[in-house]
Formats: C-alpha cells, structure tokens, sequence
C-alpha cells in the first residue's frame, strides 16, 4: 500500500499551483468543485477516481476536505445542481456516465475492474449521478478516460468524452443522432449568450456538430385573473374530495381515517400577490425539498421566504428516497405508488403547522413564522414559474438564513448556520459550541408535538457572541410539518410495529410509545450535541416544558388553525398535548437513559491528550486536552453508561488510561490518521483501533488493539452509533403433508465499530404445523469481523419427530 501516496499527489499539485498558472480543479484532495465560469454557466469538477477508488489503500484520504464519505459527495452534488437552477451546467470529470466504447467480452460481462461499466461500484456511481441529471434542466457531462471521440445524448442528458489525443480504441455508434470515432481529435464546446450549447468534433476526417442545449422560449403566461377580480380571502382545499374518498375496507386494513377528511375540506384563506406581499417578493428559484413543492422568495433587501404549497410531491419523495439510483418520476406518475404516498401524507394535519409558533414562544424555543395563503397565478410569478406555481394554498414562512438575523423569533443572532457548519466547526476547533441546555429543550419540544421528522437539514443554528468572546450556537428547528401525526390502519400500525425505519413514525397521543425510535434520525446529531448534560439537566428542560405551556397557552395556539377545521379533531389533540405534557418529564428520563448507554467523544484536528481515569463503582473519568485548552471533562457511571468510544481524529494524539477501578466500562479508542501514542496502565475493558500501515507508538504491549487499514473502521462518522435493531415477522403457510403452518422469525442485529456490513445477527425462527402437531425450531447467526473482512457463521435446526418433510428426487 503507498501509504503516503495520496498526500504525495497533493504536495504536487499545491507545488504546481504556486509555481505556475495552473490550476487544479477540485483541488485539496477534495471530490467536488463548483466553479462559476459567466453569469450563467457553472463548471462542476468531479474526481470520479475518487469515488471508485479503494479508499482502504490510502490512510490520509479526504485529509484536508470536509467532504469524508460518499453519501457526503452525492448530498454536495445534488445541492450544487439545486443551487445551479436556471443556469447552464456542465460537468467534467474522467469517467463518463454513457460509453459506446468496445470493452471487450471479460470487461463488458465480469466488470472486475473500476473502470469497466459493469463494475458495482462504477455502476453504482453512474446510476446515481444520472438520476440527480434527470432531474435537472440544461446540464451536460464532459469525460476523457475511453480513447476515442464520442457524443451520447441519453434519456436528454449530452455527454462528451474527447480522450483521442493519443492511442485510441474502438467505439460503436448506437444511434444514428449521436457521433463515435477512433480518429485522433478532440471535442470544442461554444456556449453562447442566448443559452444555446454546441459541441463540434474537430481534427477528424468528417467534422461533427452537436446542439447539446436549446434556449427554450418560454411564453409568458397570461391565462390569470387581475388582482382586482380577487376578494381578499377565498375558499379553497388541498384535495378534492374525490382524491379523499376511500372505501371502509381500505380505512380498516390500510389507510385508517388519518386527517383525510381535513385535506378536502375549504377553508377561507388570504389571498396575496407576491409582488405585494412582505413588501414585495420576488421569486429567486425552485426549493430543493424532497417532499414539498416550494418556491423561494426575495424582498428587495435581501430577505428570503419559501413559500410551500400545502399540498406535496409524493413522487419526488420516492424519487429522493426509495429509488436514488433509478429515475422513475414519469413511471410512478399517476400509479398506485403515487396515490397511496399522497394519501399517507394525510396523516398530517395540514394546518397544525401555524400553531407551532405560539407554543415555541412560550418555552424559549426558535421557530419560523408561517402564514396561509392562497396565491392565485400572477404575473409577479411570470413565464418561469407560473405553470408549476400557483391556485392553492400555502404556507408562506422566513427562510432560516442569515438575512434574519434582526428577527425576535430566530433570537437576533450574530449568524446562522446550518448543520454542516457546525458541526464541522466542531471537529475543528473542539469547541462545544452548541447550547446543551437549548437543544435538550428543543428536542423535547419534538417530542411534545410528535414531530418526528427531524433528520439533519431540519435544523439551523443561531450563533451568539458571549462576553468572553467565546461563540455558542442555539437551534433553529424549521419545517413542522408532522407535528401531531397519526398513524391507523391494521397494516400500517403493524408496518410500523415491524418495520425499523417506520417505527419513528408514531401516532400522537397523551404518551410517547418509544423515545427511543421515535427519534431514530435525529439521534446520531442527539448523541454528538449533546454529551456533557446530566439528567439534572434533562429534567429541568422538560420542567421547562411542563410549566411554560400552560392550559392557556394551547388554547391561544390553536386559535391560529382555520375555523373550518376546529372541532372535535382538533379538542382531542388539545387534550392529547396536555396529557403529554404531564408525561414529558418521564419522555425525557427515558431518552435520557438511552442516549447515555452507548457515549462518543471525539477530539480535534490538532493533536490532544486523552486521560482516561478509572475509579471505583464503575466511575470512568474522561478528560480532553489540547495545550492549555479544556475540550471535554465528564465522569461516566456504569450504572448509565455501558460502552463509550473515543475518536483522536486528526493531529498526534495520547491516550492514556490509568486507574483500576471495578466494574469498568468497555472503552475503545480510535485514533485517526496521524501517529499516536497509546498508553494503557490499565489494559481491562480497553481496545484501541488504528491504522496497521502507520507508526503508532504502543506503550504496554499487552493493550488490545485490532490494527487494520480500514477506512470505515479507523474515520469517524457521526452518524455511526451502537445500536441494536430487533425484529419479529410472523410466518404463515400451508401444504398438504403439514396442514397450516403459524410461526414467528426474530432477527436481532447489532451495529458497533466492526461492520460488515453489521456486526451480528442472531435469527431465531419457530413454527408449529397443524396438520401432525408438529414443530421446527431453527437458529441463524453470523458474526463479523472475526478476520479482517471475514465473517464467522453458524446454523443450527431442531425439527419435531411427527413433522413431515418430502424430498423429490429426480
């Protein structure tokens, strides 16, 4: 392995950059760069090499870039195109998303190699990449790596590969649009003022020139009412009533009751016209939401709102989530995919977003502001945005960014910051920046509603300067959408019982089932933000919450919701919330006992020193240091905390760990890219992890230590947390020998450091036949890890004496 391979190639290319006029793009080690060439083209670098490449060969990967993992590069890419809307976007980078070129037979069927298009994790790359392009107007790919010249125009998306400057390969021509040659040449792009993109192949015998990008004319839409024909409110739904009418069995069996009945019903709304409205707005582009059909909005000072049409994109949520690598829109439109999805969106009561705001007021949570309206089409939204905008309802609310700062409900920060922005500030600097106290009662406050949707881009940061001079960041949470689900149906309910990913999804009443699923998505930022509160701490958030919404404050709350839609629905989501308030306090002592079994700390990206104390009645101290700077002092109880993972990270860290103590906590330390010091006095209950390729110094010989080149195990990942997933699905059959067969399967895997891609699985299956009264029992487990990347497993099956089995040989 070169081990210093990868640092090699940047210490060349910043040689080049400082000695010349050259430029590498992406530069840094980084996988992606956007880069504005005119006021309306965009140039995104990918190194696709990068993706492709086994990063366990190179210890100091991703060094110098915050981009650390794939899901990472794909997350950036999509956000540079959504960003890029409106503009001509041409990518460029190696490998080529579409090829005509002759691979041969071993290359076109075995794919053994990353660069062979039938590679896994070639195709993998592509897929993805040209789902993210469907979804996109004006965009193009620009390749080399095949040494030919070629043009594919695919499912509308241009690519170009222009690798034929020396030594070139065969390429076929699989339609008669597109252009192939094995000539020697190369590919000019022209791109013109008026939008159109051209690509012309020069130096080969017959010339070829390709429209990669048409100007497309927009007529501008006039087929709207004027202002003036427009009362100042009027009556409109989400649905039609036809969309809501569902049959008894379908309530019983599937889709219960839901809010059905309140997407079809009218309510009278304001009516506004954007170039009026906050002083007058603007449409600047598209929302990037994967649920919601927005638009965001500008004030001639620069202040943003989103505006958010009440009723979602059921096939952009599955496009964005359930088929990431296929594109599907036109497919799913108008399928039984689409009208189930958009009636599961019924769960939500739409209008209970506007009553957020009071209750956030009332315990010192932030919260945006949003308002209904009815926004008819309009010539404020003109030719761009009238066909797809406009004639329904929606919420109108800031967009949490820094042109608010002046705003009360946001705190009137210094900035704000997005998730990303703090966390990597975090790991930088290993200043506890986030407000411990802040976030505990904001997340508290999602579980009071029921808002069980709070993944990362659901928050943003209000950052405050303290007297000291030190910054302190408070949340921001944004898009209340869920608040007071419910989920009914018998399949539902028992999808949601069986389905781990679902089990966040529970129906609002006056207790919370299980904190702990409840907050699946947002629990890895829960155990990165918030590691040096007690349950003292816990229990005063939540007493926060028990007293600061009073009965009045509920009542004025919901004084926000529509007329039409108050009544019996929304008094029992009233009494719900004010029975989940008395229950609050034990939400949090349960959350609380969870979120403090497993316990991450991580240091900086400068070299620090880690003590760790034992002590007696399972007490663990852990103190962080860098020079003269406190990053992190906690004393750990076994009693609440079982196993607790350390991460160096960047810099030439020290591990020390001294002490005997009893009844210990299992520590594993993890130190990172550069060469650290391990010295274990007390080697029970402690295992260090590092790279084998590196010169770490072990000071006990006898510490325990699985030294492996392994990217995933040996980098942190704040999303990877210990955790443990059960699951029971029942067993149903029948055959003619056995009768009915009624049984049950339980799976329980276990993720820790060591993946592949878990780190246990235990199946415990049973089943009874009526048919002779007889039984199986069988065991499944599989083990991984016991060798670098080789798993272990066993099996083992019980069956009846009287249990029929018929083996047909033929």
């Amino acid at each position: 392995m070169a081990i210093n391979g990868h640092r090699d190639v940047r210490d060349l290319e910043k040689f080049i950059q400082k000695n010349s006029a050259a430029k590498f793009y992406p530069d840094e080690g980084c996988p992606i760069k956007k880069t504005d060439i005119a006021d309306n083209v965009v140039l995104i670098t990918v190194d696709s090499q990068w993706y492709l490449e086994d990063w366990n060969n190179h210890i100091y990967l991703n060094e110098d870039c915050d981009i650390k993992n794939r899901t990472e590069f794909f997350l950036e890419f999509e956000s540079i195109l959504k960003k890029s809307q409106g503009k001509i976007i041409m990518v460029a980078m190696h490998h080529p998303i579409f090829s005509n070129t002759n691979e041969g037979l071993i290359a076109r069927t075995g794919g053994t190699s990353l660069h062979n298009f039938q590679n896994k994790q070639n195709r993998k790359f592509r897929n993805r990449l040209i789902t993210l392009a469907r979804q996109t107007e004006d965009i193009f790919f620009v390749s080399g790596h095949d040494e030919n010249l070629q043009y594919i125009n695919k499912h509308g998306i241009p690519q170009i590969i222009s690798g034929a400057a020396g030594k070139t390969r065969k390429t076929s021509l699989n339609n008669d649009n597109d252009f192939a040659s094995s000539e020697n040449g190369y590919a000019r792009i022209d791109i013109y003022k008026g939008g159109k993109v051209s690509v012309t192949f020069q130096g080969v015998s017959t010339p070829y020139t390709a429209t990669l990008i048409k100007p497309i004319k927009r007529e501008l839409f006039t087929d709207y009412k004027e202002k003036d024909s427009f009362e100042t409110s009027i009556t409109s739904s989400v649905y039609s009533i036809e969309e809501t009418e569902k049959s008894g069995l379908y309530k019983a069996l599937w889709g219960g009751k839901h809010y059905r009945k309140f997407y079809s019903k009218d309510v009278r709304a304001k009516v506004a016209f954007i170039d009026t409205l906050k002083g007058g707005l603007t449409p600047v582009r598209r929302g990037g939401g994967h649920q919601s059909k927005s638009l965001r909005l500008e004030t001639k000072d620069g202040k943003q709102y989103v505006m958010r049409a009440l009723r979602k994109s059921a096939i952009k949520f599955l496009q964005s989530t359930a088929f990431q690598d296929k594109y599907v829109e036109e497919e799913l439109e108008g399928s039984y995919a689409d009208d189930f999805l958009s009636d599961f969106y019924t769960t939500a009561h739409p209008y209970t977003p506007t009553v957020v705001a009071t209750l956030s007021d009332a315990v010192d949570v932030f919260h945006t502001n949003p308002e209904l309206y009815y926004i008819p089409k309009q010539e404020a939204l003109g030719g761009e945005y009238n066909d797809e905008y406009g004639d329904e309802l929606y919420l109108i609310e800031e967009r949490v960014e820094s042109g608010h700062k002046d705003l009360a409900s946001f705190g009137k920060p210094k900035d704000i910051l997005s998730t990303s922005d703090v966390l990597q500030e975090i790991n930088k600097t290993g200043k506890s920046i986030v407000d411990e106290p802040s976030y505990i009662r904001a997340r508290l406050f999602d579980m009071l509603i029921g808002d069980w949707d709070r993944h990362e881009d659901q928050w943003r940061w209000a950052l405050f300067e303290k007297e000291d001079g030190t910054e302190i960041c408070k949340p921001i949470p944004r898009d209340r959408d869920q608040a007071f689900s419910t989920f009914d149906g018998a399949i539902l309910n028992f999808l949601n019982h069986a389905v781990p990913s679902l089990r966040m999804m529970q129906s609002f009443d006056n207790d919370l089932r299980s904190p702990k699923w409840f907050s699946f998505e947002p629990y890895p930022l829960d155990m990165t933000f918030i590691n040096k509160s007690n349950w003292e701490d816990w229990e005063r958030e939540a007493k926060t919450l028990e007293t600061g919404l009073t009965d009045e404050v509920i009542e004025r709350a919901f004084e926000n919701i529509p007329e039409e839609m108050k009544g019996e629905t929304i008094e029992g989501i009233k009494r719900k919330l004010k029975g989940r308030r008395g229950n609050i306090v034990d939400i949090a002592r349960r959350y609380y006992e969870f979120t403090n079994e497993h316990a991450v700390i991580t240091g900086t990206q400068k070299s620090d020193t880690f003590n760790v104390t034992r002590h007696a009645d399972g007490k663990t101290t852990i103190e962080v240091h860098r020079k003269d700077l406190d990053v992190f002092t906690r004393t750990f109880n076994k009693e609440e905390t079982k196993e607790i993972w350390i991460y160096g990270l960047d810099g030439k860290d020290t591990f020390n760990v001294t002490g005997d103590g009893d009844n210990l906590i299992t520590i594993k330390i993890l130190g990172g890219k550069k060469n650290d010091t391990y010295n274990f006095e007390n080697i029970k209950k402690v295992k260090l992890y590092d790279y084998k390729g590196k010169d770490n110094t072990i000071v006990n010989k006898k510490s325990k230590k699985w030294l492996v080149d392994d990217y995933e195990i040996n980098n942190y990942d704040y999303k990877k947390r210990k955790y443990g997933i059960n699951q029971i699905l029942p067993i149903i059959g029948a055959n003619p020998d056995d009768g009915f067969q009624i049984g049950f399967t339980n799976n329980y895997t276990t993720y820790g450091i060591q993946r592949n891609p878990f780190t246990t699985r235990h199946s415990v299956s049973a089943s009874y036949y009526t048919g002779n009264s007889g039984y199986d029992l069988s065991y499944k487990g599989e083990f991984s890890n016991i060798f670098h990347n080789w798993n272990f497993g066993i099996e083992a099956k019980y069956t009846s004496p009287n249990c029929a089995k018929l083996f047909w040989i033929w």
